[in-house]
């Protein structure tokens, strides 16, 4: 699918577009993109630690989170697929559980982190929309519990 023809019908076709969108060569992500996936109200809550070990989160509306991107990315070649995804869909709101992987190439290329996104999503009754986003990066002590992927089912 190409980016400018992203389909928000259906959550895949939204996932597709949210990995697609932060994918790309250095200052290479597709902003225009972000903005169709995002609703006008979204929050993008990045979670890390700070310098002294302390867990910290960083939490942007839409126009902050495409500023924060392009200083990270802007020297950076990063590819981010999803690996693994479970659903739970309840009427026109969904929950997802989405492993991903980000590389400096879109196939292959050196691992530059692994992660799991909790996103909420809501279907105004045409189309799927991110309305929140919140993740975390494996470290050491902290990596993807199978469980979610092995044990669990989708939902709805």
């Amino acid at each position: 699918m190409a980016r400018d023809q992203a389909d928000f019908t259906t959550i895949d076709g939204l996932m597709h577009a949210l990995y697609s969108s932060i994918s790309g060569p250095p200052g290479g992500q597709d902003f225009e993109l972000s903005r169709r996936i995002h609703h006008p109200d979204v929050r993008l809550v990045r979670t890390r630690l700070d310098e002294d070990g302390r867990p910290i989160v960083l939490s942007f509306s839409a126009d902050q989170y495409e500023a924060n991107v392009r200083g990270v990315l802007a020297d950076m070649h990063f590819y981010e697929v999803e690996t693994e995804r479970r659903t739970v869909r309840f009427g026109n709101v969904a929950q997802v559980f989405s492993a991903y992987e980000a590389r400096t190439e879109p196939e292959g290329g050196e691992l530059i982190k692994r992660g799991l996104n909790f996103g909420h999503l809501f279907n105004d009754g045409t189309r799927w929309w991110l309305m929140h986003l919140i993740w975390d990066d494996e470290r050491e002590g902290v990596v993807i519990p199978r469980e979610i992927f092995d044990e669990w089912s989708d939902v709805g």
